[in-house]
């Protein structure tokens, strides 16, 4: 069987032609997709920062010495105006408008400039030297508090101007400014209710069950899931030039010189479930390191994450070389390379297209998704993403399992199927 494998190793890699289609041509697109896509699979800024000018016009320590001053006419308890006075730096709506445009600038959304650097506002935003002025009216805090405490009909708004050159800086000022309308709200509620909720619950003991700890998995970058995915797709492209490595084998009567040595049919089967295994162990170390070296995909891991991903992978080359076999089986069953060509040429792309080596298709199709995880491909690219993300093992062995048993299936059919007569 040993010389059956090192005859196989030595044809493929005399195959210039081979070698560029197993290694070469799914390293190239493992960069170009990376590069291309990397942005739209982690969600990270593609434009520069949107220089945005805050102009406060409004005096907070005014606003709140006035609000006290209310408060006090409607004669409140001193108690209660000391909690809402304590309470208000928290929940001011400057203060949490202040903290999300700080997180907005910390991820490379904006750059908050200060007024005083602009001398015209107005014309920096029709010359898009700015792109967008949001102005804190006067008396902006005390109207808000006075809507949230008093329950008075709030006049407190923000003025926000954007520039119109291009529509998606509108967009992202539009988005910080939902996240801090929700901030604000949600603030709002939680110092509205705390007091009403707190009583509620000395009145009576209510079980809110407990708290559980979701797993906290790592994102997937762009590198990672096209080194993932090119290598769970041009794997199966093994399958199908072992396959016509048979078939040459029987049209040179190289088969049957194997026969008349006394070889088993079955044994010149499984030498070449044996040749797909090594080949694809070898093709996805590779491309694994090649990945890792040149764009840093899979760095600051440890030994424990490697051996898991070598795992996997001789799961993958495990069943790869099963439907090797299969395809084998049935080259040689009908005396035809177009079995190998088929699939090579359109069954290959279609795994590939449901199993998610061309793009996630959780995103496009719940449905294609679950369908791609009974394929050879989708079921390890699964196992694969979800390693990287740090989940247990045991929420790997699924896919595991069930790629045993496809490999169990197509080995089983292989030998069914498998002349074992002569072949003319």
């Amino acid at each position: 069987m040993w010389n059956l494998f090192k005859k196989d190793f030595l044809t493929i890699s005399r195959d210039r032609a081979e070698v560029m289609t197993l290694i070469l041509m799914p390293f190239i697109l493992i960069a170009i997709l990376g590069m291309a896509l990397g942005g739209l699979m982690t969600g990270e800024v593609n434009i520069e920062p949107i220089d945005v000018v805050i102009q406060d016009d409004h005096d907070t320590d005014t606003d709140l010495d006035t609000f006290e001053s209310t408060l006090i006419a409607q004669q409140w308890p001193d108690q209660v105006i000391d909690q809402v006075m304590t309470e208000v730096d928290s929940i001011s709506p400057v203060y949490i408008l202040q903290n999300v445009l700080e997180d907005a600038e910390e991820q490379g959304w904006v750059n908050i400039l200060e007024t005083e650097s602009i001398d015209d506002l107005e014309s920096a935003l029709m010359d898009e030297e700015i792109m967008s002025v949001i102005r804190i009216p006067d008396g902006f805090t005390q109207d808000a508090l006075s809507a949230l405490f008093l329950e008075e009909e709030t006049t407190a708004t923000l003025d926000v101007t954007v520039s119109d050159g291009d529509r998606i800086y509108s967009d992202v000022i539009e988005q910080i400014i939902a996240t801090f309308v929700e901030q604000y709200n949600l603030e709002a509620s939680i110092a509205q209710n705390t007091e009403e909720a707190v009583d509620s619950m000395d009145e009576q003991s209510i079980d809110l069950g407990s708290i559980q700890h979701l797993p906290n998995r790592t994102s997937v970058s762009a590198f990672q899931y096209y080194t993932v995915g090119m290598a769970a797709m041009f794997a199966l492209y093994v399958a199908s030039t072992i396959a016509s490595l048979a078939f040459k084998e029987k049209t040179s009567q190289a088969f049957m010189r194997l026969m008349l040595t006394n070889q088993s049919p079955v044994s010149y089967l499984v030498s070449k479930l044996f040749s797909s295994f090594i080949v694809v162990m070898l093709q996805l170390s590779i491309l694994f390191a090649l990945s890792t070296v040149i764009f840093d995909t899979f760095t600051d891991t440890s030994i424990e994450f490697w051996l898991g991903i070598l795992w996997i992978s001789a799961n993958f080359a495990l069943v790869v070389g099963a439907m090797s076999s299969v395809l084998t089986a049935l080259t040689l069953h009908f005396n035809n390379d177009s079995v190998s060509g088929v699939f090579a040429g359109g069954l290959v792309t279609l795994f590939a297209f449901i199993g998610g080596s061309l793009t996630p298709v959780d995103q496009i199709s719940p449905l294609i998704y679950r369908l791609g995880n009974w394929t050879p491909n989708g079921a390890m690219m699964t196992a694969y993403l979800q390693w990287i993300q740090g989940v247990d093992l045991i929420e790997v062995l699924p896919m595991i399992y069930r790629v045993w048993v496809m490999s169990v299936v197509m080995i089983v059919v292989a030998v069914w199927i498998f002349p074992k007569r002569r072949l003319t």
